[in-house]
């Protein structure tokens, strides 16, 4: 499975349409978006942007992030080919992909905060799967280290040591832009797409390659 990975969007229309595009160029077969389509915007706003990611007529799968509209943890956006994974498990080509959306509580300004409770118990939903697309990194990776400390959540680092996920796409952390592994699991942070970052991973068997690239 060839998977083009975005986050932290922050309503550029501009990187959206350039991961369109690069979707199609690059054959792949499956976008996930790790939250944050918005910087405080509205639902309208995420609707746009998806539409952009979906007219590539690539299955899109998301999960908000601390600064996207909170209707978002209850509700869709109502598009063909676009799911919101928080809190849910989704299939495609054999990979078994789920999400948790939202930052983790105690840190800036927010409109979506889950404490560590709350992002375990949506994890208990979600169970166990090959892909989780979670927009804050599991705590102690490359993912997640910010001015000197590692600011990710214990919930997710627990979560993916427990499941063994194969992959982590997150993003949140705008400043650690990495690959890195913990356990079995190859965790990724694409950096932000409004700067122009994202990722390629390619799941096969048990076997994961990622590689940071540029829109």
């Amino acid at each position: 499975m060839r998977v083009l990975q975005i986050s932290d969007v922050h309503g550029s229309m501009r990187a959206a349409s350039a991961a369109s595009e690069l979707a199609r160029r690059e054959g792949v077969e499956l976008i996930v978006v790790a939250g944050d389509l918005t910087t405080f915007g509205t639902v309208e706003e995420v609707r746009r942007v998806l539409t952009i990611l979906s007219s590539s007529g690539i299955q899109v799968l998301y999960v908000p992030g601390n600064c996207d509209p909170p209707e978002l943890l209850r509700s869709d956006v109502g598009l063909d080919g676009v799911t919101n994974l928080h809190g849910r498990t989704v299939t495609v080509g054999g990979l078994r992909v789920g999400g948790v959306g939202g930052g983790l509580a105690g840190g800036p300004k927010s409109w979506i905060d889950l404490t560590e409770q709350q992002i375990g118990e949506v994890l208990d939903r979600v169970g166990k799967v090959d892909l989780l697309v979670s927009h804050t990194p599991p705590h102690g990776t490359s993912a997640d280290f910010l001015g000197g400390a590692h600011v990710g959540s214990l919930t997710v680092r627990e979560y993916c040591e427990r499941s063994e996920p194969l992959a982590v796409s997150c993003g949140h952390i705008h400043e650690a832009r990495s690959v890195s592994k913990l356990g079995k699991t190859t965790v990724v942070n694409a950096g932000p797409a409004k700067s122009g970052n994202a990722a390629i991973l390619e799941i096969s068997g048990q076997e994961v390659r990622a590689e940071l690239i540029r829109l």
